[in-house]
């Protein structure tokens, strides 16, 4: 009913009255739509429901996304009660939630592949850093450098992220991603290497933003060759 898939509730959603299948609770409340369904990334590994709830006003339903072993990924979904609720939820995107940036922006309640929901402008992962954000312990750009060192990525970033993101600082030449040489293990870090020089400036403008939901830290790095 109303397209929108169950999403497993809270044991507090569960003494609420409230039920995930359709959006709707056991009082008859109005059927959520997907303007309804808020995605928020980078919460504190820390985080509770109550502190989502008290952080949020309005929330329904609160949705933790974890991973295949069941470990929370520091993202959820939640329900608002009204549209005016979902609006003011948005506007606190970029401010911190038990020290940590938090991204929220609104979201299709369909999961896709390895449990990352649908953004609701297409598809695209990539969002705006919060106004004013600036990242720390940026290094000295060494001379001659076109390459910058990328963390603090998602595990399922792509060439083609990465490609979007830096779409229009310059030819992007190679994309190195960083494995540990023991087990194998995506690090979660790579380097961006452009064509020319001046494009790493551009690109360093974009630290601080979020790809996949993970705020990506960057910094220069040294071109190949040079110790």
């Amino acid at each position: 009913k109303d397209g929108l898939p169950a999403l497993a509730t809270s044991s507090t959603e569960k003494a609420e009255g409230y039920i995930g299948g359709n959006g709707t609770d056991k009082q008859g409340a109005t059927p959520a739509t997907e303007e309804d369904y808020i995605f928020v990334s980078n919460l504190p590994f820390t985080v509770e429901e109550a502190d989502v709830r008290t952080f949020f006003k309005g929330v329904r339903l609160v949705h933790w996304l974890k991973d295949k072993r069941g470990k929370f990924k520091g993202r959820a979904i939640l329900l608002f009660s009204s549209k005016e609720a979902s609006a003011s939820a948005l506007e606190r995107s970029g401010q911190l939630l038990q020290d940590r940036a938090i991204s929220v922006t609104v979201a299709k309640p369909e999961l896709l592949k390895d449990g990352l929901p649908a953004l609701a402008d297409g598809g695209k992962k990539i969002s705006r850093r919060p106004e004013g954000a600036q990242q720390r312990h940026i290094t000295a750009k060494p001379e001659g450098c076109n390459v910058i060192f990328v963390s603090g990525v998602s595990k399922h970033i792509e060439d083609k992220h990465m490609e979007e993101l830096f779409k229009d600082c310059g030819e992007i030449s190679e994309i190195r991603w960083i494995f540990d040489r023991n087990t194998g293990n995506f690090k979660q870090c790579g380097c961006v290497e452009f064509v020319n020089e001046d494009s790493v400036d551009l690109a360093m403008e974009k630290a601080g933003e979020y790809v996949l939901g993970n705020p990506i830290r960057m910094n220069y790095a040294k071109p190949k060759g040079r110790r």
